[in-house]
């Protein structure tokens, strides 16, 4: 069950994460935490193709997590920042997971390969998001923030969730603003991640499926 809507289960909880979350009840940061639990785990399970891989999506989903309630000063570690560190290298590790797996296409393409590879795209905005919070925890004003934005009391990243997916769709409404050049350069590299990903990923879909039809 899992190996045929392996990647599926992912996208829906990506989807609720990103699109669902603005529209359901403000239970404040507990909720948004939870909601993030639910797809840091799925994107473990679903990602793995070895156990210790799945081991490492575990683990890493419960440091997150635990750090995510912790206070802001816990034991002399300032969760601002490692959080959102946390953040970016959790979503690169299962990206690249997911990304490999998609881009061998033993299977050929089937519909699970292209939700694989849409997760891959979502979790690359997600990673950028917690890279703006994690440069906003260590230069404060690297980004101009709303009055809007400020009365988020959820998690930090969830700030910049629609920055990250502006910026790297190359849309740019400019209600968010790098002030940086730090800030800047983070925002380029997003936006040309995002439209590389697009490209490379298109060319190897279409190799794929030349490759299966003379098969």
């Amino acid at each position: 069950m899992l190996g045929r809507y392996r990647y599926a289960y992912l996208l829906a909880t990506l989807i609720l994460l990103i699109l669902g979350r603005p529209f359901l009840p403000d239970f404040g940061k507990n909720f948004v935490i939870a909601m993030l639990a639910l797809s840091l785990m799925t994107a473990a399970v679903t990602s793995a193709s070895k156990q210790y891989q799945a081991w490492v999506g575990v683990v890493m989903t419960c440091l997150i997590v635990f750090c995510s309630l912790a206070p802001d000063d816990f034991m002399g570690l300032n969760t601002a920042v490692v959080v959102p560190f946390m953040g970016v290298a959790y979503w690169s590790f299962t990206g690249v997971l997911i990304l490999r797996r998609v881009a061998e296409g033993n299977e050929g393409i089937t519909g699970d390969t292209i939700n694989g590879a849409v997760c891959v795209y979502l979790m690359m905005g997600l990673g950028w998001s917690h890279a703006y919070a994690l440069l906003e925890a260590l230069a404060p004003g690297s980004y101009t923030i709303t009055p809007e934005m400020t009365q988020i009391v959820g998690h930090s990243f969830e700030r910049f969730i629609g920055f990250s997916f502006v910026t790297l769709t190359t849309l740019g409404y400019g209600n968010v603003v790098p002030l940086t050049p730090r800030a800047e350069a983070v925002a380029t590299a997003e936006a040309v991640a995002g439209q590389l990903y697009l490209a490379v990923l298109l060319a190897r879909f279409v190799a794929i499926d030349i490759v299966s039809r003379r098969d």
